[in-house]
């Protein structure tokens, strides 16, 4: 850790629990700037992040093509609330609005897209 970051609401030595997946993807939605999922099955703890972004107001994009998945009940409940579709058209406003967004990450998305 000397030359990174480690946050985390558990101390040191904590045992792992199965809620606490939960709170981790809540406080990762906490320090983000902006959340895109591209992957989460029904109950998945992905989903806790996307809720909570959601909740603070923050921005939320789907990945198209979990739409395109009719086994999936939670992308069209998230969109009901407010997430986005990630596109070709709103990527680069999604990426302006988050500080220092390094280029390659960008078209790391675009990439998923195409």
């Amino acid at each position: 850790m000397e030359k990174h970051l480690a946050v985390s609401q558990f101390p040191f030595g904590h045992k792992t629990h199965r809620s606490d997946f939960v709170k981790r993807n809540r406080t990762m939605a906490l320090i983000s700037d902006a959340t895109i999922i591209v992957e989460a099955e029904d109950g998945g703890g992905t989903l806790s992040q996307g809720w909570e972004a959601i909740r603070l107001k923050r921005p939320l994009s789907l990945a198209p093509f979990l739409l395109e998945r009719r086994d999936l009940k939670w992308p069209d409940r998230m969109l009901d609330y407010g997430a986005e579709v990630l596109n070709l058209e709103n990527i680069e406003e999604i990426c302006e609005t988050l500080p220092l967004y390094p280029t390659s990450k960008y078209e790391d998305l675009l990439a998923l897209l195409k």
